[in-house]
């Protein structure tokens, strides 16, 4: 009696379709764990995350490089300014816009670019100010 109960419910598992634990009931989840699909997604799953991990990290170093980067800049420019004596009041605005400026962004990858922005201004902004003293 047991196998005529047994053999349907082994062959009903067999015929699953999805390896979402959350779809396709009791018989799915145990062909899940049986077939070992569970834990292949569990894999995937932990190397998407690590994944997304090293390119957090990567960006990380990409955004203190760019802020070490632009603060040597602003040094470069504070070196320059006292140089020529500060310069016409267009340059003295272009001058403070930039050494005040704050790149900012709502995600890293906005912080990222908002450095990136600053950092070519006051590389401009230096190469002007190199041909004035020049």
């Amino acid at each position: 009696m047991i196998t005529r109960i047994a053999l349907p419910c082994f062959l009903l598992a067999a015929c699953q379709t999805t390896t979402d634990p959350a779809d396709g009931g009791f018989f799915a989840g145990v062909s899940g764990i049986a077939t070992g699909a569970y834990d292949d997604r569990i894999e995937a799953a932990e190397g998407d995350v690590a994944t997304a991990q090293a390119r957090n990290d990567a960006l990380a170093a990409q955004i203190r490089s760019s802020e070490s980067e632009l603060a040597q800049l602003k040094l470069k420019i504070l070196q320059q300014r006292d140089a020529i004596g500060g310069g016409d009041p267009a340059t003295a605005a272009r001058i403070d816009r930039v050494l005040n400026a704050k790149p900012q962004g709502t995600t890293a990858e906005a912080q990222l670019q908002a450095l990136q922005r600053s950092i070519s201004d006051a590389r401009a902004l230096s190469a002007d100010l190199a041909r004035l003293s020049g």
